[in-house]
């Protein structure tokens, strides 16, 4: 199932075709990143000196259930972590925090991999590994004191952390490496697996697209969409306006003049024209050049003027230059008018957004 990005963030995982298979397919990836983690921490306990092998045993006992002892409650200190010589003490938070990035990397991973179609905010993907390491290391502190918990808790009411998530799923990816923080700093078998079950459900959801909106409602959705599109295009002030403010404005000179000229081939394909104005005979009797500054908000109020003072009237087209537009109509005046009184009519009654109007009668 092919998904692409839409976010500017380059993704650094699933679609980095250097990494071959272990890039493009995320199954894979997961399934060889748990199974080397799993046999480098083997081989490493296993080959450590004892003396170190020691150190670090008493320093995870705390953080796994291999210990007899009691574990904490919320009245009552830990005592494996009040037995703790300041060695071990410190090698365990080094211990939650790196089994914190180990078991959150992965979930980063899925994040990305899930986040192709809508695209993600790099400081999001950030939190999720930064967040849980934090947390962790917080975790071994609290753990052997309810007074330092209790102080945890007021200071995290009064600094509120924040962070801006597009979608209700970042904030459950959020979560969840929050809750893989605790556990690495409380246990290290339930941090393990609720790494493995958390990317398994979010990939299987994401897979099987669980929960689609069904086809006919999507199909009635879509032509609202439609309706409401058409409805705009057919208002042409607002139409134009949005046009311009959201494509003619970051175009560059050289991109407009290839625009007009695009747009002056589509013109003759339906005989709007100058010529072909002209070639209608009886039907126009003259030319009509308006000088304006922005031609999106002084078209409405010039047609306006045309509508009222003119039997038949037709824009031709719009000419841009610097600072300046001209918009040519070919008209055809009432009886009993001429083309030089509704040009003083354009010049008073569509004010200020008319510069100078040119009038030209043909033969």
């Amino acid at each position: 199932m092919a998904k692409s990005n839409t976010n500017n963030t380059a993704i650094h995982g699933p679609d980095d075709n250097s990494l071959g298979v272990l890039g493009s397919n995320i199954i894979i990836r997961l399934l060889v990143y748990y199974f080397v983690i799993t046999i480098v921490a083997y081989l490493a306990m296993k080959f450590m000196p004892a003396a170190m092998r020691d150190l670090i045993m008493a320093a995870i006992r705390p953080l796994t259930g291999l210990s007899t002892e009691p574990v904490t409650n919320f009245s009552t200190p830990d005592p494996r972590v009040e037995a703790l010589t300041s060695r071990a003490a410190i090698l365990m938070a080094i211990i939650a925090s790196l089994a914190a990035i180990v078991n959150c990397l992965p979930v980063s991973w899925t994040y990305m991999f899930t986040r192709q179609k809508k695209g993600y905010q790099q400081s999001v993907v950030h939190t999720l590994i930064l967040l849980p390491v934090v947390v962790a290391v917080v975790a071994t502190i609290v753990r052997s004191s309810a007074a330092l918990a209790f102080s945890l808790a007021g200071i995290v009411a009064a600094v509120r952390f924040r962070v801006a998530l597009e979608d209700s799923r970042d904030a459950v990816f959020v979560f969840g490496v929050m809750a893989l923080g605790l556990a690495c700093g409380v246990s290290l078998e339930a941090a393990a697996v609720l790494s493995v079950l958390f990317n398994v459900i979010v990939l299987v959801l994401w897979y099987s697209d669980f929960a689609r909106t069904p086809p006919s409602l999507e199909g009635e959705r879509a032509q609202k969409h439609y309706e409401k599109a058409v409805a705009i295009a057919n208002r042409t002030s607002q139409f134009v306006a949005r046009l311009d403010r959201e494509i003619l404005d970051s175009m560059a000179p050289a991109q407009l003049d290839a625009l007009q000229a695009r747009l002056d081939k589509q013109k003759q394909k339906f005989g709007l024209t100058a010529e072909a104005a002209e070639e209608e005979g009886p039907r126009f009797e003259g030319r009509i050049t308006v000088h304006v500054g922005d031609p999106d908000q002084a078209q409405p109020a010039v047609e306006a003027v045309l509508q009222a003072s003119l039997k038949r009237w037709k824009m031709v087209r719009i000419e841009r230059t610097d600072g300046e537009a001209r918009i040519v109509y070919a008209v055809r005046p009432k009886k009993g008018q001429n083309l030089e009184s509704i040009s003083n009519t354009l010049t008073n009654e569509a004010a200020p957004f008319v510069a100078s109007v040119e009038v030209e009668r043909w033969a």
